[in-house]
């Protein structure tokens, strides 16, 4: 097991964040301002001398939320991130990050004005020397301590520490911290006091911010690594997860790893991942004890495709003509915006109902299913990330829902309030920093987001209503064109009679020369 450099999280209590480690001091944390200068220049914040941006106050979302959670007060994710940070950098134009240092997604150079084109194509596609760089990026960024962000160890009384000044926050790796990210939405909201921890909450499923929550995820790791590499041109390939059958077609030594052939439930030793260990492992200890995820490493990641015996539904994976039935539903969310809402776009691709829409409880779809057919780390919510497959799963999930962005732009509404709590259009997305909304995160992405993908949609299976439409009316024209056939030889037959009476067609012939009024007299 590798040693990754990055300081061992002693303890944790309930509430958790991560910011700039620029801004953790007790002088930041204290003013409640995080408006560091990308040029270190203290009477500089956020570049504001070269018009780059503005320290500003953050707004937070104050419309109302559902009643799936009922502790109002408890947690601090709650109204995101003003409990830690009041103001921050609103960056202009193309510029952006915690200190407006960096160039939007998608742009480059100096003034941040050139565009660099960002490519997401299927990972299948892609040759031996692309897909080895791909993991080689994914393990350096495994191993690599994030440069800007910490997690704090400590609900906000205590993140001054013992002696009141100092900050209790520590480091961890690229993507490590991208996988703390996603356990964070998740976790439950510890209440103390001998009440068990409350499990209704999540801030990046089960509502409208599932797609919006995962689009800004990936970006933020993409444009991790991109720095990372120093390459602004990388992209994060995509899986198409769905083919159908109870093959992981990714599952191999040169991409994600094969199955190991001494234990069904891991990756072969050919494979770089079966070295990873995971993070975020000891749930029961958060749970009970009001701890926290921290970058303690455990155990190897754990995958065992279409092995799951005890839910046949789960053994196979989605097919074709299920992203496509998906793609036909035209409303994005519906009331109560939740894991039961029915004829919605966003929990039929989340996979809580049937792939043309219908809600049904016992059905797991698109990626549900594609996670739970993975068997292992990358099927259990909490620790799902740790799978790198993670990755390439959401990626297509987003590519779907662009797509559907790209069709449905007159259905493309996302709903203000009622939604589960953190999933309102507004509400700044836990635990993102620099605050950023959903509504952000809901626009096509090659013309806003500096991104965009390769794929080829499948084409709608014709459905049996369609395929008796089809042969009704190839029936009647048959029948017209028989119709049409025998007339013509009815017709053709009678002018060959006509020849032979030539005084009848000189009557017919002269009929039209005959003056309107005797148009009522017989030709006999």
């Amino acid at each position: 097991m590798w040693m990754y450099g990055v300081l061992v999280l002693l303890w944790a209590a309930i509430v958790r964040a991560q910011f700039p480690r620029v801004c953790v001091t007790p002088e930041g944390l204290r003013s409640g301002q995080c408006c560091p200068s990308p040029f270190g220049r203290a009477a500089d914040p956020c570049g504001v001398s070269l018009r780059r941006g503005q320290c500003m106050p953050v707004r937070v979302d104050s419309r109302p939320h559902g009643p799936q959670y009922p502790h109002d007060g408890r947690d601090d994710r709650e109204r995101w991130p003003i409990r830690f940070f009041n103001r921050t950098c609103q960056c202009s134009g193309n510029f952006s990050g915690h200190d407006c240092g960096r160039c939007r997604h998608g742009f480059s150079g100096p003034n941040c004005d050139q565009r660099v084109p960002v490519v997401r194509r299927n990972v299948m596609t892609m040759s031996a020397n692309e897909k080895r760089a791909f993991v080689d990026a994914l393990d350096r960024a495994k191993r690599t301590v994030h440069p800007e962000i910490v997690i704090t160890t400590r609900r906000y009384s205590e993140v001054f520490g013992t002696d009141g000044n100092t900050p209790q926050f520590e480091n961890i790796t690229i993507y490590n911290y991208f996988v703390w990210s996603h356990y964070y939405s998740v976790s439950k909201t510890f209440l103390g006091g001998g009440e068990p921890s409350f499990g209704g909450v999540d801030f990046s499923h089960e509502g409208p911010g599932f797609v919006t929550w995962h689009r800004f995820h990936l970006l933020q790791l993409e444009r991790d690594m991109q720095d990372m590499l120093r390459d602004p041109t990388f992209a994060l390939p995509y899986w198409n997860f769905a083919i159908g059958g109870n093959q992981c077609d990714i599952c191999t030594d040169d991409l994600m790893g094969a199955r190991s052939n001494f234990d069904m439930n891991s990756i072969s030793s050919n494979s770089i991942f079966a070295q990873w260990r995971v993070i975020c492992e000891s749930v029961e200890d958060y749970d009970s004890l009001g701890t926290i995820c921290n970058s303690t490493e455990s155990n190897p990641i754990r995958r065992n495709p279409a092995g799951n015996v005890a839910r046949p539904m789960v053994q196979k994976l989605p097919e074709p003509q299920d992203v496509a039935a998906c793609l036909d539903v035209s409303t994005f969310d519906t009331p109560p915006f939740y894991s039961t809402s029915s004829e919605s776009f966003r929990n039929t691709i989340e996979g809580y109902s049937h792939p043309a829409g219908t809600y049904d409880p016992v059905v797991r779809s698109l990626h549900n299913l594609a996670h739970l057919f993975l068997n292992g780390t990358g099927g259990t919510t909490h620790l799902s990330p740790n799978d790198p497959i993670f990755i390439l799963l959401h990626t297509f999930t987003d590519a779907i829902f662009d797509e559907w962005l790209r069709r449905h732009p007159e259905s493309a509404i996302y709903p203000l309030e009622n939604t589960p709590i953190g999933h309102n259009r507004d509400y700044n997305m836990v635990p993102f920093w620099p605050p950023i909304t959903n509504a952000e995160m809901f626009l096509t992405a090659p013309e806003n987001l500096g991104y965009s993908y390769e794929v080829e949609w499948p084409s709608r299976p014709i459905t049996l209503t369609e395929i008796v439409t089809i042969a009704v009316v190839a029936a009647l024209i048959v029948v017209a064109i028989i119709f049409a056939i025998t007339t013509c030889a009815v017709r053709s037959r009678s002018y060959k009679m006509d020849g032979r009476q030539p005084l009848l067609g000189e009557q017919y012939q002269r009929y039209d020369d005959h003056d309107r009024h005797d148009k009522t007299q017989s030709v006999v």
